[in-house]
């Protein structure tokens, strides 16, 4: 990483959240200048656990984060789906040694904010390649075919080489950029919380997610914060129009988990209070570039959490984009059509994946039976067979540190 930068007009990306940062530090490891523009009043990470599949860690090991992340990480040893019906073992994956040698990397779970921390962190260590902006909210852009005039709701406006939206599930460059309205509401709220573990029964506090699937519901905890805490998640699949998202009670929450077995129930009663948050998405599209702007992680391809890739995919991008800016020589329309190409189908068919998911975990009656029983008597490699389209991190990934 060069001192001194290679383009004349910075590099502005919109948004400061894990897709923004990382992008700016892979283009800072290229020797580009950036500027990164959040809209809120400081730089900070909004939500609680989050789980790091080992093809995220090997994008934070490529851009040198790694390590840090995995000293405030649990290293988890399985990854376990319980019946919540019958209160019966569905599956059980390994994620230890063989499951490591596979990937490069172990699966973990964080704190969002000790993944954030690390990439805010070794961006301001870059020194004058990455200017970090708050309450700097991008609203608009103009383009030749030079340079990107970006607009700004103060009024301000600034020149730049490119511009990168990077601005969330609402993105304010996708607007103007596809006008394709607002994300969709996939019928499905998420009760979100974090219970102080000395609050989780001694029985409930593993190593490892649990995750209790049934009818139309599904509940997730594991550590987070050096066993401080244990975040907590329910997903209830219910109509959302008109819910407003916010504080619900505990009683709002456990109401999908009635008739399950006593450990969701118990679990949930933990927290008096969840944040309840409206489950989006959208669509895959062909197209998330316009000559020198482009789209990455929500802004391009939003998601429902029930694959748990939507911060892997943005950092996925982050450094897949920095390659193709690289290897374009700063030609920037050229290197976004490449970028988007390389990305767009396995962004697409993880959202495609994340959507099937529903269906798995949700299921009732015979489907619910029939669920269960295609998990028997499968083994560790068998797992890990279908799950190398995810985890295995691609060639971008694993060759961005030879490369430089």
């Amino acid at each position: 990483m060069g001192s001194t930068p290679r383009n004349k007009l910075p590099i502005v990306i919109s948004g400061g959240g894990i897709g923004g940062l990382a992008c700016a530090l892979a283009l800072a490891q290229r020797s580009f200048s950036v500027i990164v523009c959040e809209q809120a009043p400081q730089f900070g990470q909004v939500g609680a656990g989050l789980q790091v599949a080992p093809n995220a860690l090997s994008v934070l090991d490529a851009l040198g984060v790694g390590q840090e992340v995995k000293q405030h990480a649990l290293l988890i040893e399985r990854m376990l789906m319980m019946d919540g019906i019958q209160g019966t073992q569905v599956s059980d994956i390994p994620c230890g040694a063989d499951f490591v040698a596979r990937y490069g990397n172990p699966y973990a779970v964080a704190h969002r904010a000790d993944v954030h921390g690390a990439l805010l962190k070794a961006c301001r260590a870059t020194g004058r390649l990455i200017e970090l902006r708050t309450d700097s909210r991008v609203i608009d852009y103009v383009q030749t075919d030079s340079r990107v005039m970006v607009m700004f709701e103060s009024g301000e406006h600034l020149h730049a080489a490119a511009l990168l939206g990077a601005d969330g599930i609402r993105s304010n460059i996708r607007r103007k950029m596809l006008d394709d309205g607002d994300p969709k509401a996939v019928g499905a709220v998420i009760y979100r919380a974090l219970v102080p573990a000395s609050a989780m029964p001694h029985a409930l506090q593993m190593p490892y997610p649990t995750l209790w699937t049934g009818p139309g519901a599904h509940l997730i905890y594991y550590p987070v914060r050096d066993w401080k805490e244990f975040n907590v998640g329910a997903t209830v699949v219910k109509p959302v129009a008109g819910v407003e998202e916010g504080e619900a009670s505990a009683e709002e929450a456990m109401q999908a988990f009635e008739g399950w077995t006593d450990v969701p129930m118990s679990v949930l009663r933990l927290s008096p209070s969840y944040q309840r948050y409206v489950i989006r998405h959208r669509d895959p599209v062909e197209n998330w570039s316009d000559g020198r702007v482009t789209l990455l992680g929500d802004a391009a391809h939003p998601m429902v959490q029930y694959i748990a890739q939507g911060a892997a995919m943005a950092m996925e991008d982050a450094i897949c984009l920095a390659q193709e800016a690289d290897l374009h020589d700063d030609d920037f329309p050229s290197a976004f059509r490449s970028y988007q190409s390389i990305r767009i189908v396995r962004s697409a068919r993880v959202q495609l994946s994340s959507l099937m998911l529903d269906r798995i975990y949700h299921a009732s009656g015979v489907e619910r039976l029939v669920r269960n029983s295609i998990f028997v008597d499968r083994t560790p490699t068998e797992y890990y067979d279908r799950l190398d389209w995810v985890f295995a991190p691609p060639s971008y990934v694993r060759d961005w540190r030879s490369r430089k």
